[in-house]
């Protein structure tokens, strides 16, 4: 069989494009009204798209820095109505509340912001305003709607709506709901959301529960939720305490591994308890340091990465140790006190957004109210 001549095909190649591009004028000449339509359709949409999203935007960042100010306006009007003492600063601290409460009202009433995440908080700031002044109707109509729609931007604002309905309802005396509220609280699907956050909201509604169940009379069932809080906290302290001593067996690792003793990193290795492993290795360092210095001492950057690791150590081994010494003795705020300085906690406090060295709920306050409730119901 003769082999095909290359130029033959490439002319034949050439042949099809040019036939090719003939067809898509002729079809361009034949259709050029419907062709002239859908690229100035195309052209208009785009156009209309590229506006409507520049109008979207610059609707967003006025909504952003009004709402910035109404924060502002709010702020200084609930600090002004919490300090007021006497029933006649009452009256003239609602003053600020009359104007900020008629200015959110306004925005969320926009149209123009209609579809920015700010309407929602504007609505929970105005609602909270209606219950400082006990217009608890009025709150919880807002509320419910609230934690009812709120779109996927906004998922904490049904969260802290759920809570609000909660606190309306002890306000009017009907734990029973608030019960209800504080436990649909704690079974939001809250994706997206902060662990920690939903962790301290969920604590803090168990703590209102409790309170709630002491309202009623139903001490046993209080002093069970109380326990439940604390025995959280236990916890937690164990999962710190295993964290840590994790960390710090990393660090003796790498020290072991400089000194050439990985046998003893093997050794620690085997011990299932992760605080037990990491007093094996910090022995073993201290040992080898003493068997240096005897023998004529330390290399001098060696001896830093050593001294370094001993001070952590040290800090976390003392501090454990007189926690749980306090804890033996049932003194558990004192125990508190060196757990946080052990492990470095202190609870979390989404207000000022601090971090513990590992997710930490319930806080501090909560641990603490809890504790002195459950001591006291305990007792009654």
């Amino acid at each position: 069989m003769s082999e095909q001549d290359p130029i033959l095909d490439q002319e034949v190649v050439q042949d099809q494009f040019t036939t090719t591009v003939l067809q898509a004028f002729g079809f361009i000449r034949r259709h050029s009204r419907t062709v002239t339509i859908l690229i100035f359709c195309v052209v208009a949409g785009s156009a209309l798209f590229v506006g409507w999203k520049q109008n979207q935007d610059q609707k967003y960042s006025k909504a952003a820095a009004r709402y910035r100010e109404l924060v502002e306006q709010y702020n200084v009007a609930e600090t002004e109505w919490l300090s007021a003492e006497k029933s006649e600063d009452t009256k003239e601290s609602s003053q600020p509340f009359d104007q900020v409460s008629g200015d959110l009202k306004a925005f969320f009433e926009n149209a123009n912001f209609a579809q920015t995440p700010f309407v929602d908080r504007a609505r929970y700031n105005f609602a909270k305003i209606q219950f400082y002044q006990g217009k608890l109707d009025a709150s919880l109509s807002i509320y419910r709607e609230l934690a009812q729609n709120v779109p996927p931007n906004n998922p904490l604002i049904a969260a802290y709506s759920h809570q609000a309905i909660g606190n309306c309802y002890e306000q009017k005396g009907d734990y029973v709901e608030a019960i209800k509220a504080y436990k649909k609280l704690r079974a939001l699907n809250l994706d997206g959301v902060d662990s920690l956050w939903v962790q301290h909201l969920n604590q803090a509604a168990l703590l209102r529960i409790a309170w709630c169940y002491e309202q009623q009379e139903k001490l046993q069932n209080a002093n069970i939720v109380y326990t439940e809080i604390l025995e959280r906290v236990d916890r937690n302290i164990l999962q710190a305490i295993d964290e840590k001593s994790r960390e710090l067996i990393k660090k003796s690792n790498n020290i072991l591994a400089e000194l050439e003793l990985p046998e003893a990193s093997q050794a620690a290795s085997s011990i299932s308890d992760s605080y037990e492993s990491f007093e094996f290795n910090r022995s073993k360092i201290h040992e080898y340091k003493i068997q240096k210095d005897i023998e004529g001492g330390l290399d001098k950057e060696i001896r830093l990465k050593i001294k370094e690791f001993e001070a952590d150590a040290a800090g976390f081994s003392d501090n454990l140790e007189k926690a749980r010494d306090y804890q033996r003795k049932d003194r558990l705020t004192n125990a508190w006190r060196y757990y946080r300085m052990a492990l470095g906690i202190d609870g979390y406090d989404p207000e000022y957004g601090r971090q513990s060295v590992f997710d930490f709920a319930p806080n501090r306050k909560v641990y603490e109210t809890a504790l002195f409730h459950q001591r006291r119901t305990t007792t009654e």
